[in-house]
């Protein structure tokens, strides 16, 4: 064999693998696309007394599977669920308000988390103020429900937006972003103001 039939076959080889790799790449995205099952489990969280259902972590590219939620779990829905009251342990039924979208670990891909939120508690939250250590010398967030306001020491304001306009993104710290600025302040994971922020706000990812 000659060296230029040995290049010819070995290019040959790496255009057959690469050609396989756009047909695999392909077919693989029509699936998801096409995709009629669930990849996401549920649980059932809580703010306070007040419950809401969040899913497993999912890619955030699989707009499949984020419809699939959004059909199990669609605005106005209905759909029965566990409280606990002065009874104990007891089956209310309670109606979809809204579902949010929030950042799960997986640097440097986040993943992320959807959640139903009901209506029976909507607004029930406000007013509500949480001390931060955050930028801009911002050391209080205040929520309403009208929006978000970012205080300093001397309760002057640093930074407000209203929910309708307001981004958030909850990685590593908390930021969040509207009228053309920025703030942002350290967080748990988990707290009550990371939770409120995806109740109302509006993700987009700001971190990785």
């Amino acid at each position: 064999m000659s060296d230029d039939t040995g290049i010819l076959l070995f290019l040959g080889a790496g255009a057959l693998v690469l050609l396989l790799i756009v047909v695999f790449g392909v077919l693989s995205s029509r699936r998801k696309k096409r995709a009629t099952s669930r990849t996401w489990t549920v649980r059932t969280g809580w703010i306070g007394e007040q419950p809401f259902i969040e899913s497993s972590d999912l890619a955030p590219d699989d707009s499949r599977q984020e419809e699939l939620f959004r059909q199990t779990y669609p605005i106005g829905g209905s759909l029965t669920i566990t409280v606990t009251d002065e009874n104990g342990p007891v089956q209310r039924e309670v109606h979809v308000s809204r579902v949010g979208r929030s950042l799960r670990a997986g640097f440097p891909q986040a993943k992320i988390g959807l959640t139903a939120y009901f209506r029976e508690w909507e607004g029930s939250e406000f007013p509500v103020v949480f001390p931060v250590k955050g930028s801009d010398k911002v050391v209080a967030i205040e929520m309403d429900a009208a929006g978000v306001t970012a205080r300093d020491a001397a309760s002057a304001t640093v930074w407000t937006s209203p929910w309708s306009t307001l981004l958030f993104s909850n990685g590593p710290d908390i930021v969040l972003a509207g009228g053309g600025t920025t703030v942002r302040f350290e967080y748990a994971d988990g707290s009550t103001i990371e939770e409120l922020l995806i109740k109302y706000g509006t993700l987009r990812q700001m971190h990785f």
